[in-house]
């Protein structure tokens, strides 16, 4: 127990890891301080901007440091109730939830028409490494959760091969989404470069090596030996073969240059010696 305690006091070496401006008392409302500093928004332009309208640099690496789904009430613009969703769970059924709620209490939607004031969200929070600058992303969109689904989806492949504390730089961007009125562009998080933080090992994470390529397998196939029988057959055959080769040069060598019964004189002695030597006369 001294031990541990020990090792506590030693991690705390100053006031900012114990830092905390609350008062004692004064509980804070669930999911107050979801938005933490710099609010980013994707404009109907396709541009990213903050709340007051600012707009966010392309170039601007910032790196995706978590990302949270919570499902809340919406009332005169702003959340009155919310539901912080553990890793894992799923979403609960909002559309039964919307039915709950009386008509009268639903808000107008974006499309002018009226939706229920429970909302599913996503929220992504990124950080600045060179200011140490907070960002906060939430979406209740259809665009936005693809984009953000996407970057935890490439995040989770990532920590498979590389560990659990690699964490994606990303620049803010834009992607075409079809839509069944055509299409138009939705977030999207451009991954730059991956990084690891705390723990050991901190940095830039660098390239898998290239694969060795697999040395070629040859297979060898055993011919089998011939039985007695086929090889005699063999033999006859290249006997044959040579005996009709010898005729047909005899032939050649013997009529170049004679006439038709001159061919016949000499060629009759000659057939009746090949034929005697490969026995074909009876």
């Amino acid at each position: 127990m001294g031990a541990q305690l020990m090792k506590t006091e030693l991690a705390v070496v100053d006031g900012f890891e114990g830092y905390e401006d609350g008062v004692e008392g004064v509980d804070r409302p669930e999911g107050a301080g979801l938005i933490r500093d710099t609010l980013l928004k994707f404009s109907n332009e396709a541009v990213w901007v903050t709340r007051d309208e600012e707009e966010i640099a392309s170039d601007l690496e910032l790196i995706a440091v978590n990302v949270i789904r919570v499902v809340q009430r919406w009332q005169d613009g702003k959340p009155v109730e919310t539901i912080i969703l553990e890793p894992h769970q799923k979403f609960p059924d909002i559309t039964e939830m919307n039915e709950k709620v009386p008509r009268e209490d639903w808000l107008e939607g974006p499309d002018g028409h009226p939706r229920g004031p429970w909302q599913a969200q996503h929220i992504l929070y990124l950080l600045d490494p060179a200011s140490m600058g907070k960002f906060t992303y939430p979406t209740g969109t259809v665009g936005g959760r693809i984009a953000i689904s996407e970057l935890v989806d490439k995040t989770v492949w990532m920590r498979r091969t590389r560990g659990s504390n690699v964490y994606a730089v990303v620049t803010l961007a834009d992607k075409h989404m079809k839509t069944k009125f055509g299409g138009r562009q939705r977030p999207h998080f451009e991954i730059v470069r991956w990084v690891r933080l705390g723990g050991e090992g901190e940095g830039d994470v660098q390239a898998l090596p290239a694969p060795t390529p697999a040395a070629p397998q040859t297979s060898v196939t055993s011919v089998p030996e011939p039985s007695p029988q086929r090889r005699s057959a063999r033999r006859s055959r290249s006997a044959e073969e040579a005996g009709e080769g010898e005729q047909r040069q005899a032939r050649v060598e013997i009529g170049g240059g004679l006439g038709r019964s001159e061919k016949r004189e000499r060629l009759g002695p000659l057939l009746h010696l090949l034929l005697l030597k490969y026995s074909v006369l009876p």
